[in-house]
């Protein structure tokens, strides 16, 4: 029934696409070009009003080559404005009517603002920060460290994100977001994407850019928001690519490479990339203390693991003609890791008397991976190119597995099993069918769209000991089975962006039903829910002088467990500290309120965002403990509360010409609560980060940059975790024509080589802390080199599927 529901608003928002004759437009184009020299000028800002007045209709920026294009214009007569850093202001007025309506005004020539005679050298810096409408984006492509650094230490310096003491990503202070890849989901981040993250160098990244609040386009998971990596390469006429290799220390490699290429109606863009990641002599500590007994544990480990990862992502677009697009796209990739530890267990009475005594050694390795492959269908509409409807279908699949072998080593008083075995199986199926459309009316814009999304995820698990009398591992029933868990999705939305004057406005709502079985093999269902949500989002701009804006914004937003939450499989690598998913938590909704200002002068800018989020049925991870085993589990439920304010800065500018200075910081304060077992917890506290960056350009293509960073302790329902400083250096040598060749040398953590980090909880019957000492400090040595030469554009689908709708962004695991 739900489908044929789904089918029957499909038809209906075709039907409604194909029967609309929007009103006349028009297109504004050209190319923009230093006066003097001749050659194009790039992220020039154009801006497109009436004649007499000063507020923006629309804004943009040139290409590298120099071009703009304003489409869908209402037909009227309108004046264009140039402005530039280091260039004098320059106008221009056109006009369309119904025999014009392509106004291409050729070149326009910027003249230098100095006031010398002589030779002048203009050099300006183009903005790390920038803020749009419903996005802030940090501009990797323009960071000078981006050739050197991966993925995830660029993170910390992208507003509103940050990394805790274990490198765990969160967005405006919440771990619960999504990614998505030039605006697409990818299924390599939803295992954990901060491994995807350091597995990816830096400079196979354009920008990456925040959504806080987004619009009802969007699935309506994800509390903290989106994170959107857009990666380098823009498929033209013609070719191009680049190659990226890096060596660090410790022994630590990456290596990637992308190409682009377009002939006639055909176009193809590919990228792929490999990377091993060591971590070597780490240690860990593990302290626990039974408030009941007075018996304490203690566990010192130390050990070394090894990763591997693997990627590689296509896009082959054809156009059938000026107004029919098809698209393919592929995502392949895949991880395997080792791991050796040793730990040294000790278990002593509140007298300080030793009761055991063992050493645990650990061998553990697995792999996880997945494919996707999507086609889409987009038919523009002749009298508007903004006019749209676009058909996707997208197939994926996510496997995760792993294996362990724990040999315990006797010393005082140990009788448990001495060789234990372990493997856990993981998969997820998925399959998407959405439908688009996009609508303008005058200044405004009407979208409408319907998803389906089938979801089959399981796993397959088991735990066998070594018996010796028969010289056979024997499986363990209590911590084996085999789960199977399904999630259908089946939403509709409809969605209106307003325009008057210096007024703007975002209306939209979307509704979604969410029908959940659970199960396992030998046992009865045990989770089967269908609820429906309504979300509304609503958002307020208003245009100041000087491209200035002011936001306000209100949503919902919907945090549905992924797998990575509901596997029950036991972690038992600490026998005697274990963690483990939950079948049955349920979906939890939050509020989130926004306040947010820009300013824009020159080449300096200044964001602040003021937030505020509340969720009632939050989903928490949580620890309790037994003291007849003295065995501390940790899992999650939709236990309490969770009430969250958080102040937002940001800004960059240039000085002296050659220097260039940035700062982001994030501070919030928490109001956790929540039941467990039974007992009303509380917990508030401030947190969040600070970071700051400086890049000064030298003669002859050099650049030295440095940057240092905080990020204060964070706030847990039962404790905190640690606060962490960090700091890099590097310098980097551009070289050959056009500077297509770069080499790239930076220290991260130049002055401490180890970072210990700390999480401690606290409960009713016990307290623990565990520490983890890991290698910070890193030397990296890259190169990259560019070839190939661009002409015309390829064309992309500008809507696809989506699909952020899974809480991710956080780690699972026991303490070690």
């Amino acid at each position: 029934m739900k489908q044929h529901l789904l089918l029957a608003l499909c038809l209906l928002i075709s039907s409604f696409a194909w029967a609309q004759s929007p009103a006349a437009t028009g297109t504004i184009k050209g190319i923009v070009q230093d006066s003097t020299t001749l050659k194009s000028v790039g992220y020039v800002t154009v801006i497109l009003t009436h004649p007499g007045k000063t507020e923006p209709i629309k804004s943009t920026f040139t290409k590298d080559n120099g071009s703009f294009e304003f489409t869908g214009v209402p037909l009227a007569k309108y004046k264009l404005i140039f402005s530039f850093v280091g260039y004098k202001l320059e106008t221009t007025e056109i006009t369309l009517d119904a025999g014009n309506t392509t106004a291409d005004i050729g070149k326009i020539s910027l003249a230098s603002s100095a006031q010398k005679l002589k030779e002048v050298e203009v050099t300006t810096q183009k903005l790390l920060v920038t803020q749009d409408v419903d996005k802030l984006s940090y501009n990797v492509e323009h960071d000078p460290e981006s050739k050197t650094l991966n993925a995830l230490d660029m993170l910390r310096k992208v507003p509103m994100l940050s990394l805790d003491a274990e490198e765990n990503i969160q967005l405006n202070g919440s771990g619960s977001f999504k990614v998505l890849v030039n605006g697409r989901p990818s299924t390599m981040f939803a295992r954990s994407p901060k491994d995807v993250f350091r597995s990816m160098p830096a400079s196979s990244i354009k920008r990456i850019e925040v959504i806080t609040d987004p619009p009802a386009k969007y699935d309506a998971e994800g509390i903290g928001g989106i994170i959107n990596v857009i990666t380098i390469g823009n498929p033209k006429n013609g070719y191009n690519g680049s190659v990226h290799v890096s060596q660090s220390t410790p022994d630590s490699r990456f290596g990637s490479a992308n190409i682009t290429a377009k002939t006639g109606k055909f176009g193809f863009s590919g990228n792929g990339g490999i990377n091993q990641f060591n971590n070597p002599g780490y240690t860990t500590t593990f302290k626990r203390n039974d408030k009941g007994t007075g018996v304490n544990r203690l566990e010192l480990g130390s050990g070394d693991s090894r990763s591997n990862f693997n990627y590689a992502s296509g896009e082959l677009s054809f156009e059938v003609d000026t107004l029919n697009l098809i698209s393919a796209k592929f995502n392949l990739n895949n991880s395997n890791y080792t791991s050796l530890s040793l730990h040294k267990v000790e278990e002593l009475d509140k007298a300080g008397i030793l009761n055991e005594a063992f050493n645990r050694n650990t061998t553990g390795e697995g792999a996880w991976g997945s494919y996707e492959a999507g086609l889409d269908y987009q038919h523009t509409f002749k009298r508007n190119k903004e006019q749209l409807m676009t058909l996707s279908y997208k197939l994926g699949n996510n496997i995760d597995n792993s294996n362990s072998t724990l040999i315990f080593e006797p010393i005082f008083n140990y009788d448990d099993a001495e060789d234990t075995r372990t493997q856990n199986k993981g998969k997820s199926m998925e399959q998407t069918i959405q439908v688009d459309y996009v609508h303008p009316i005058k200044k405004q814009t009407l979208e409408l769209g319907a998803k389906t999304i089938l979801r089959d995820n399981g796993s397959n698990y088991f735990y066998r000991n070594y018996n010796a009398e028969t010289d056979t591992y024997e499986e363990i029933p209590s911590l084996s089975n085999e789960f199977d868990y399904s999630q259908d999705i089946y939403a509709a939305y409809a969605s209106a962006s307003l325009k008057l004057k210096q007024w703007g406005a975002r209306i939209g709502t979307r509704l979604e039903q969410t029908v959940v079985n659970a199960e396992f093999g030998n046992t009865n269902t045990i989770a089967d829910q269908d609820y429906l949500n309504l979300i509304p989002s609503i958002a307020l701009t208003r245009t100041l002088k000087g491209m200035g804006t002011l936001r306000a914004s209100y949503t919902q937003r919907i945090e549905r467990p992924s797998l990575w939450y509901l596997n029950p499989y036991v972690n038992t690598l600490n026998e005697k500290s274990v963690s483990f998913g939950n079948p049955e938590l349920e979906a939890a909704t939050s509020h989130v309120f926004s306040l947010g200002h820009n300013f824009f002068k020159g080449a300096s800018s200044i964001n602040t965002t003021f937030t505020h989020t509340f969720t009632n049925n939050a989903i928490q991870s949580f620890t309790t403990f037994n003291d007849a085993d003295s065995v501390s589990s940790t899992t999650y439920g939709n236990i309490g509360k969770n009430r969250t304010t958080t102040l937002n800065l940001s800004g960059n500018t240039t000085l002296f010409k050659n220097l260039n200075l940035n700062l982001s910081s994030t501070f919030s304060y928490s109001q956790l609560s929540g039941s467990i077992n039974g007992v009303d917890l509380k917990n508030t506290g401030l947190s969040g980060h600070m970071f700051s960056g400086i890049s000064y350009k030298l003669p002859k293509n050099w650049r030295a940059s440095a940057n240092f960073g905080y990020y204060a302790p964070r706030v847990l329902l039962q404790g905190e975790s640690s606060g962490q400083f960090w700091n890099g250096l590097s310098v980097n040598k551009s070289f050959l024509k056009d500077q297509k060749a770069s080499l790239s040398l930076s220290v991260q953590s130049p002055f401490q080589e180890y970072f210990t980090s700390y999480n401690e909880l606290n409960g009713e019957d016990f307290s623990q802390r565990t520490e983890f000492r890991n290698m910070q400090r890193r030397v990296s040595v890259g190169f990259s080199y560019k070839f190939g030469k661009l002409k015309e554009d390829i064309k992309r689908t500008k809507r696809g599927i989506k699909n952020d709708d899974l809480k991710s962004g956080e780690s699972k695991g026991g303490s070690n």
